[in-house]
């Protein structure tokens, strides 16, 4: 299983070639507009991309594991599953070429600042992504991932269907998604006349919770979600 924190470490390693590199550079017995040029040329993406590109296929291997998991209850395209997962590699693909983008500027400044690599390293250091931040990424990619393939399913499935939102009742769970749990069984206008977008969105960045189909009366929360509620 694919997760945030092989993510970050893909990160690490980016930083980790940005900073050879720049060590390579800094060791060099040449004029700094020489180096400057050199870094200008340098294709980061293709230096680090071969390695990036394999972490980003073992990422897409978790999407398709998470459709596998999901439970199938309407139709739903191959293109539109395909859509779904090609959007969200766009998303993690502009994340590594912004931070090779802020690297090479980096790279460049500290040439001309005679930085130290120790220094370099540093400041390189604290443009990467946190292991907390890169699992929030890839957690709520493959949340938003899942909710919106159930809302394509649920496009194709009648208006009167009943979904329920479910996921875990902690004292991270947040009002918004233990005031729609204490609802109960709804349609999708409910849910959106309730809080509008949650039904493929979530309820905030990073939300654990999702709408699956209503089956048996074991899947409403409603009274450990009021508690949750009360003690809040």
């Amino acid at each position: 299983m694919y997760t945030g924190e092989q993510f970050n470490i893909a990160i690490q390693k980016l930083q980790d070639s940005v900073i050879k590199i720049y060590n390579k550079a800094n060791k060099a017995n040449v004029p700094n507009d020489v180096i400057v040029k050199e870094l200008l040329d340098l294709d980061l993406n293709q230096t680090v991309g071969k390695q990036m590109n394999g972490q980003l296929e073992l990422l897409m291997t978790q999407y398709a594991l998470e459709l596998k998991n999901m439970q199938s209850f309407a139709d739903i395209s191959e293109t539109v599953i395909e859509s779904l997962i090609r959007t969200d590699l766009i998303v993690y693909q502009n994340k590594i070429k912004d931070k090779i983008d802020v690297m090479k500027k980096l790279m460049i400044e500290s040439v001309i600042g005679d930085l130290p690599v120790s220094e370099f390293e540093d400041i390189v250091s604290s443009f990467g992504l946190t292991p907390s931040q890169a699992e929030a990424l890839v957690d709520d990619s493959l949340r938003k991932f899942s909710r919106n393939v159930t809302r394509e399913m649920a496009n194709n499935a009648p208006e009167s269907k009943l979904y329920i939102w479910s996921g875990p009742i902690d004292d991270r769970t947040s009002d918004e998604c233990l005031k729609l749990i204490a609802l109960g069984p709804m349609t999708i206008a409910q849910f959106n006349s309730q809080s509008a977008g949650a039904f493929n969105n979530g309820t905030h960045f990073g939300c654990r919770h999702e709408p699956l189909p209503f089956t048996k009366k074991s899947q409403f929360k409603g009274k450990q979600a009021n508690k949750q509620l009360d003690e809040n």
